[in-house]
């Protein structure tokens, strides 16, 4: 540095940012797309354990409560004289768990109107989704003529 720059300001290095990421603020959704791009792979690992622990629990549950038929009570002699439908409870469960984004699982049980729904919207943004499948994992949903699914 000479004596007569001396007390001199240098602009060039005031403009130039001191950090790659002093550029520009980013939007929100630039954020999230700059995130998935660097953890897109953990976000679908993470859904995929997430959907297998549900599978687990869920057959773990349905074999854990299904009871031994060989001592018929009177709640059972009921339960035999409502209707039955011909759908599996764990096809339309394991169907809700892993296809229910996309409605299969309703079109399974024959209610075209709302399967189409959830295929067009991916179950109403996963809503509908998580839904479905508390209603069919506890037996409440049944199929489009009212019969309990077994």
């Amino acid at each position: 540095m000479s004596t007569s720059d001396y007390g001199t300001n240098n602009t060039a290095d005031e403009e130039a940012p001191l950090l790659h990421t002093q550029v520009e603020p980013q939007t929100r959704w630039e954020k999230i797309k700059h995130a998935l791009h660097l953890h897109g792979h953990r976000v679908l690992i993470s859904w995929i354990i997430v959907l297998s622990v549900t599978a687990v629990l869920t057959l773990s549950f349905h074999f854990a409560l299904k009871h031994d038929s060989s001592h018929p009570d009177d709640e059972d002699n009921l339960l035999m004289s409502e209707c039955v439908s011909d759908r599996s409870w764990l096809v339309s469960t394991l169907l809700s768990i892993f296809l229910g984004c996309l409605g299969i699982d309703r079109l399974y049980l024959g209610y075209l109107f709302w399967g189409i729904l959830k295929l067009l919207t991916g179950g109403l943004g996963g809503i509908l989704w998580v839904v479905d499948i508390i209603l069919i994992t506890l037996n409440v949903l049944p199929d489009h003529n009212g019969c309990v699914l077994h």
